[in-house]
């Protein structure tokens, strides 16, 4: 279900149907899932190690192994989704598209994996504190000079 020539990849399965999504692929991962395809030209891009005829059943051994090998310190595959979606929100994503992306059918699903840091509320702070400064000046003209 992935395809590269067309940038993105396709969810088939979920369990709902919010889950099933098709997902655009960044060039990055686009070189990265090309150069999988390239040293493995089997059916499955991630092929199960006993048996190449069968799909990999879930991700957590090879992370694992990962970990383990790159002596990075341990965390769950699923923070990856977490950093993922705050990453996301903190570019401007909006939050339906986000929650589309997620493959979540409500927008408070978003709110479980998105997590802002203080610095980017900071940010946002200071963008809504230009946009109200600038509404003045359009409704009620610059201020006096003192």
């Amino acid at each position: 279900n992935v395809h590269l020539a067309k940038g993105h990849l396709d969810i088939t399965q979920g369990k709902t149907p919010s889950a099933r999504r098709r997902i655009t692929l960044t060039s990055a991962a686009q070189v990265v899932l090309g150069a999988r395809v390239a040293a493995k030209p089997t059916h499955y891009l991630f092929e199960c190690g006993a048996d190449a005829g069968r799909p990999l059943p879930n991700v957590h051994g090879a992370h694992h192994r990962a970990l383990t090998a790159s002596k990075v310190p341990a965390f769950r595959v699923y923070d990856l989704r977490h950093t993922w979606a705050t990453r996301a929100a903190e570019s401007g994503i909006d939050l339906v598209t986000l929650a589309s992306m997620l493959g979540h059918a409500r927008i408070q699903m978003v709110m479980r994996y998105a997590h802002p840091g203080a610095a980017h509320q900071a940010s946002a702070m200071a963008k809504l504190e230009a946009h109200n400064a600038e509404r003045e000046i359009v409704e009620f003209g610059p201020a006096p000079a003192q």
